[in-house]
């Protein structure tokens, strides 16, 4: 089997707006009003806190990630996810930048999506296919909305 190997960097970085800043606090301070409102306080206090945290890891730099495939498994910065851990696979083809779906059955997000930067998906595909069935995957409605809303 051939090891496939290749940097990309976390998430595609977002030039945000300092509006953007504005709308996300205006909206949590609206949620959590509301809350408090109707007596739900600790609520309010957690839609305070997200709100904050949304907005301080909105401008967070994407860190670099180094991506391996190799007889063992698939290794995303030293963390190593077996073959058995793996359910499936699919290179999704279909946008501007190729992008590996991996659906793992040991995480808290079933859903691994890793860009595919420097490599042929050809590749990636070949070394994946022996030991991960291919099945078609799509990303979830959600990961889509956020993307859509500057996340």
């Amino acid at each position: 089997m051939a090891e496939v190997s290749w940097t990309t960097l976390e998430f595609e970085e977002k030039d945000r707006h300092p509006d953007w800043v504005w709308y996300a606090g205006l909206i949590a301070g609206i949620v959590a009003t509301i809350s408090f409102f109707y007596g739900n306080i600790f609520f309010g206090i957690f839609v305070v806190i997200a709100g904050i945290t949304v907005i301080i890891y909105a401008f967070r730099a994407p860190q670099q990630l180094l991506i391996q495939i190799t007889a063992e498994g698939v290794t995303i910065n030293e963390e190593l996810i077996p073959f058995a851990g793996i359910k499936q696979f699919w290179l999704d083809e279909s946008e501007k930048q190729d992008k590996l779906l991996l659906l793992v059955k040991t995480t808290f997000f079933p859903m691994t999506i890793l860009p595919v930067q420097g490599v042929k998906s050809e590749d990636v595909r070949a070394a994946l296919t022996g030991n991960v069935p291919e099945v078609l995957m799509h990303d979830s409605a959600s990961a889509k909305i956020f993307d859509r809303l500057g996340f």
